[in-house]
């Protein structure tokens, strides 16, 4: 078994490490060399820590790290670890736990993070070996909401305010501790805004993306964040934020919500109001 820096290897061999890393994996997640720079570059992963292992000079496993500073502390996440087939179950993947841990120590890590697939029992018992405890469950949750649906059921006294995603971070009740992929670091390129009472006093906030039909319409939105203030009305505001997001021409819009954890009162609105489960992940943590 060699190691190599994610940096010291060729894009080729990279993408190789990932792809046979996940062959097999309950969700798909197959890249191209395009998608597989776009996501070290959005998700603010390392390639000088990020680590491709080879055997018999073969590209066969991967583990991608970024790192961020929240809150005075320096947070690792684990971006993926994969594994080809053939060498699943046959303490590679410990060897490769060792080695990124590691890394964190010496970049002086205060918090180790990452999610798993709720199913992927087989990894969830690695990480707990490695010294991860779950700290969280998160879902992934979808409908197709039509305007006239959601329209009956908007709060008329909320209105939304559009900000830069940059700007969330000064809101009092801001997620900081939401997944790796759902914070403002990694959705630059989407939208925000913050529900506002007629008062003028900040009630909640969405992060989210919207994906664009060539026509203009808007085809769907990917929920990162949705948050509230305690004791706040959660499913009036998760209703009225969502029925203020479609534009004139929406008919309707496909919502997906990523990583929502189970305890934020907007994922239980969003069930009763007829979302679906499609994907559970566990988030796990571990200090250094």
């Amino acid at each position: 078994m060699k190691i190599k820096k994610l940096s010291q290897v060729t894009l080729e061999e990279a993408l190789t490490a990932w792809n046979k890393g996940f062959e097999g994996y309950i969700v798909p997640i197959k890249m191209d060399t395009q998608a597989f720079v776009n996501r070290i570059a959005s998700e603010g992963l390392s390639p000088e820590k990020s680590i491709v292992v080879f055997m018999h000079g073969e590209p066969c496993g991967i583990i991608l790290n970024g790192f961020r500073e929240i809150n005075g502390r320096k947070i690792a996440w684990n971006g993926g670890t994969g594994i080809a087939p053939q060498y699943r179950g046959k303490g590679l993947s410990a060897a490769m736990m060792s080695e990124v841990l590691s890394i964190y120590k010496a970049e002086n890590v205060h918090t180790a993070v990452l999610e798993a697939i709720e199913e992927n029992e087989r990894a969830i018992k690695l990480y707990k070996k490695a010294g991860y405890a779950i700290t969280d469950q998160l879902l992934y949750l979808n409908k197709k909401l039509t305007h006239k649906e959601i329209g009956s059921l908007t709060e008329s006294h909320l209105a939304i305010k559009k900000i830069y995603p940059e700007q969330l971070q000064s809101i009092s009740f801001y997620d900081s501790d939401a997944a790796w992929q759902c914070q403002w670091q990694s959705a630059k390129q989407g939208e925000a805004a913050v529900l506002m009472s007629e008062d003028g006093k900040e009630e909640g906030y969405i992060l989210y993306k919207r994906v664009l039909e060539a026509a203009g319409r808007t085809e769907r939105i990917i929920i990162y964040q949705l948050n509230f203030t305690d004791g706040s009305a959660y499913e009036a505001m998760t209703e009225s934020i969502l029925g203020q997001l479609f534009l004139d021409q929406d008919d309707s819009i496909d919502f997906t919500a990523v990583n929502i954890s189970v305890s934020n009162p907007a994922s239980k609105a969003l069930l009763k109001m007829g979302f679906e489960k499609k994907i559970g992940q566990v988030m796990m943590k571990k200090t250094l």
